[in-house]
């Protein structure tokens, strides 16, 4: 299953410059003190331009590094060259923040209960975006050379959470993470 739970990635680091580990309890703990949406985004920022996490480029990672009832850090990887994910929500605030490589996010919105688009934003190295908790989006790595690796922020226990993903625009299902990343992890 391409969950993990708090495990160490194997694999050589991607960023070239020497930077320090993340320590993760230490940003958990700055993302509890954070008095505010734009401080947790703050402490994203903080920690993407300012350590790293190992990890292997050559495969596809969602490594839950922290979940409880109030907040989910998880470490995602997409190799170059792997298609979008299915359409989801998360159904709790978010931010992303970009290690390295680069994440498109298509966003959509949900009219009369058919999903359309409502526009995108590319995130590069060093870059974040928050996102409310009814944001629906799908995200992409466009690269064809090098992987994506971000940090995701969640208001919640994203891992314990219900949701939904969009297999067309007009069919809402349950989320199911194997699914909703099919193509990506295959």
């Amino acid at each position: 299953m391409p969950w993990s739970t708090g495990s160490a990635c194997p694999g050589p680091r991607v960023s070239v410059a020497a930077v320090a580990t993340l320590d993760v309890d230490d940003l958990v703990a700055r993302l509890r003190a954070a008095e505010s949406n734009t401080h947790v985004r703050e402490e994203v920022e903080r920690a993407i331009r300012s350590f790293t996490l190992p990890t292997s480029a050559e495969r596809p990672e969602v490594d839950v590094l922290h979940a409880d009832d109030e907040l989910t850090v998880v470490h995602v990887v997409i190799p170059p060259g792997l298609p979008p994910t299915l359409p989801h929500d998360h159904r709790m605030w978010a931010v992303v923040g970009i290690f390295d490589g680069q994440e498109d996010n298509e966003f959509f919105r949900r009219p009369a209960g058919v999903l359309e688009p409502s526009g995108g934003r590319s995130l590069r190295s060093g870059e974040t975006v928050a996102m409310g908790a009814d944001t629906i989006h799908a995200i992409q790595n466009p690269s064809s050379a090098s992987a994506l690796r971000a940090l995701h922020v969640y208001g919640g226990n994203l891992v314990g959470q219900a949701r939904s993903m969009w297999t067309d625009p007009g069919t809402e299902e349950p989320y199911e993470f194997e699914r909703a990343w099919a193509d990506t992890f295959t």
